[in-house]
Parts: C-alpha cells; structure tokens; sequence
C-alpha cells in the first residue's frame, strides 16, 4: 500500500535509492525561511510533490517531512501540540476542526510541514487556515455511493460515505495509558477530482485525489500501483491516513 512517500515514489527501506533521492531534492530547495534557530528549505515540482527540510545554523539537517502542495482548506481552532517520540520539529498540532460558524465538529491532529517557522506564533484558541494533504496508508475504492452502501455485509453496521475517526489507534488500544496523539486519521469521503501525476526528479508516478469527507476536503496522496486502487471521480474512497498540512492564513 501507499506510504508517506507516495510522492516520491521510492521506499525509505530503500537506504540507497532514497538517499540519492534526498541528495537530488536538496540540490533544487529554496529557502522558505527562517528563524533564531533553524532555516526551512523545500522542494516541489509541477506535480505538486513538496519536500520541507529544517536546518539548524551550522547547515546540518534536523528533519525532512514529505507534503504536497495542496488546493483544499481548512478552518481549525489550534488547541495545543502532542510531542513526538524523538523530533520536537514533528510535534503534531493539536486542533478542533470548526465549521463557518465556528462550531466544533471533533478534535484531531496533523504534522506541518512548516513547524519551523510557525510554531511559536501559534497560540491556543487560534483559528487557522490550513491546506491538508492526505498519505494514504491503507485504501479501499468503490465506484459510487451506490456501490458503498450496498457493499455492507450481513449482520455489520455500514459506516457512512463520508465519515472522518481522528487517531483510530486510541480507539483500538486496550491499554489504561493512553496512546500517543498521532496525525493519523481514518476517513471515509467522496472523490471530486482525480489523476495520475509524475514526480519530476524520479519520474514515478502518484495518484492525487481531492477527496471530500465529514468536516472538510483532503488533497489524498496514494501510490499508482497494482495494489492500490485507481481513483475517479465519483469514487467513495475508505481507508487511513498519515495527515501533512502547512498554514496558510490565521498567523496574524
């Protein structure tokens, strides 16, 4: 299945296609920039495809995150950031998605691409704009609504066509800790748009899919290979998701 370098389009397994890869991204960067402590460069090309890489000032790197240059926004209130295992610079933001009259539909979280430079002036109670891409990690397809909803099995309750669970692992977890916050969710939403595009420094291919889902639409990121399924307009789309959005209004 797709990972979180669908864009890319070589496994981080892969230690020596990807380094080359990192080595060749870097190589096309610009300064995004920068702050006391660290200098934001990206990559990204015609296809959409965005790489963030966060230096410190003697220009050593200190965290490359994939994103995507993506169309679809979102209204959130920012609440706070959960801390990440071992990158402060991947804490993920903590947020209420809020409808135009600012009502909360549910919690969630999402990495940014562009921690580096916002996080500080990022304050709780904010409301932000931000633009979400999707990594798929798991995906199923069908045609249309139709197609979904008589798809349920017997005697199973059928989630909706468009249905958005934040942080699934702390739905399944049976222990009294609770798990880390993850930006991971699993949604259920419509395809508005769809095509396959091709990363313009390895030459691989990706699906994109503007995916329309409860709360808000996702620019969806999944791998164009046998395994997974070709997107369509139409299409009602299932399956989890590694969250990636840079903020694009609300910082003051």
């Amino acid at each position: 299945m797709a990972n979180h370098f669908a864009c890319i389009g070589i496994h981080a397994n892969d230690k020596v296609a990807f380094g080359r890869v990192m080595d060749s991204l870097l190589e096309h960067t610009t300064v995004a920039g920068t702050t006391r402590d660290h200098e934001l460069k990206v990559w990204s090309d015609t296809s959409g495809a965005s790489y963030s890489f966060v230096f410190n000032h003697s220009h050593k790197a200190q965290c490359a995150i994939p994103s995507f240059r993506a169309e679809s926004r979102l209204r959130v209130r920012a609440t706070d950031f959960a801390l990440h295992e071992s990158c402060r610079l991947c804490d993920p933001l903590k947020a209420e998605m809020v409808d135009s009259e600012g009502h909360v539909l549910y919690p969630f979280a999402t990495q940014l691409d562009d921690l580096a430079l916002v996080r500080e002036r990022i304050r709780p109670g904010m409301v932000l704009e931000l633009a979400p891409c999707a990594f798929a990690e798991s995906l199923q397809a069908w045609p249309d609504e139709a197609a979904y909803l008589t798809s349920r099995k017997p005697g199973k309750a059928l989630r909706g066509s468009k249905l958005f669970i934040p942080n699934p692992a702390s739905l399944l977890s049976k222990s009294s800790t609770p798990p880390p916050v993850e930006p991971r969710a699993y949604f259920a939403g419509q395809v508005e748009a769809a095509d396959v595009r091709t990363n313009g420094v390895t030459g691989h291919q990706f699906q994109y899919a503007l995916v329309r889902t409860y709360g808000g639409t996702y620019d969806v990121l999944a791998a164009a290979d046998e395994a997974t399924p070709q997107l369509r307009p139409g299409n009602i789309v299932r399956g989890t998701f590694w969250l990636v959005a840079s903020v694009t209004a609300g910082l003051g």
